[in-house]
């Protein structure tokens, strides 16, 4: 075996087993991530949009929390500096991250027929700046439905239009997560015509609705407009699930999607032990070692 021939190997072997290595994110530069794996504050019962969410989910086993951006509240987010700080604190305390944030409001009060939603959408952009969160999952379930509303979709487009400058001047993904098909989706962000727009990857919204979830994952992936994943199941805890997590894992990596995993829902039973069982089964199955 020639010298070169050990290195590679030794080289590779190297990356298998830590999976961080030279990738490149979202904005196509070069950076050193590996997948990681986090939750949503909401599956943190008691601590939606509240800071010390990060200690709990250090206590289950995560890395990091996707965090809601809501309008009122003890702790939002909007409009207030010292909240930002608190939250930061709070991650830097417990040694955690962010994932990213996320607009459910937008469920209830829907993003397409709102007036008032692109200014929470500057304001949650501009809470990222201060936290220096990479994306936000802007969210159309509920009332706020694409699905089958043509009207709708075109507003979406239109306001996303108007927004996506401020993202991309502050370096930002505004991620749709949606019940549209891939295909829709592309739709969408084609006549947006941004690189801060992108698609908020949930593998059982997709499953339900009748998608070939591979199939969509590397169209998506193809384009790199896949901004973060959701990993959930809507009744089992994930290592009971019937969905082909060793064939996401697969997909992911054939589109270089080395990044956040975040777990929602996925309970059977007691809440606090399927979370933790999720935890350590998506640090197995993804190799995460820190």
């Amino acid at each position: 075996m020639t010298s070169t021939r050990r290195t590679f190997l030794k080289t590779a072997t190297l990356g298998a087993a830590t999976l961080a290595f030279p990738i490149h994110n979202l904005f196509g530069q070069e950076t050193e991530r590996g997948f990681k794996v986090g939750i949503c504050d909401w599956d943190i019962r008691g601590f939606m949009g509240n800071p010390e969410c990060f200690a709990t989910a250090k206590e289950l086993g995560f890395q990091g929390v996707q965090v809601s951006y809501t309008l009122e509240g003890k702790y939002t987010l909007r409009n207030s500096k010292e909240n930002r700080r608190i939250f930061q604190d709070a991650a830097k305390n417990t040694g955690m991250e962010f994932s990213s944030l996320a607009m459910g409001l937008l469920n209830g009060r829907p993003f397409a027929r709102e007036a008032d939603a692109e200014e929470w959408t500057l304001d949650c952009l501009d809470a990222m700046k201060d936290l220096e969160v990479e994306r936000v999952l802007m969210a159309f379930f509920g009332e706020g439905e694409l699905k089958d509303k043509p009207e709708d979709q075109k507003s979406t487009t239109e306001k996303l239009k108007r927004l996506a400058p401020q993202a991309e001047k502050l370096g930002k993904i505004l991620a749709i997560e949606t019940y549209l098909s891939a295909e829709e989706h592309l739709k969408i962000i084609d006549a947006v015509g941004s690189d801060a727009v992108k698609v908020y990857y949930d593998i059982q919204n997709a499953t339900n609705k009748g998608y070939d979830i591979f199939k969509e994952m590397e169209l998506l992936g193809g384009k790199k407009l896949i901004a973060e994943v959701h990993l959930k199941d809507d009744k089992k805890r994930l290592e009971n699930s019937p969905l082909d997590l060793k064939r996401v894992r697969k997909s992911l990596e054939a589109i270089d999607y080395y990044d956040w995993l975040v777990v929602e829902s996925a309970v059977e039973g007691d809440w606090k032990e399927s979370q933790a069982a999720n935890a350590k089964f998506v640090r197995n199955l993804f190799e995460i070692k820190a």
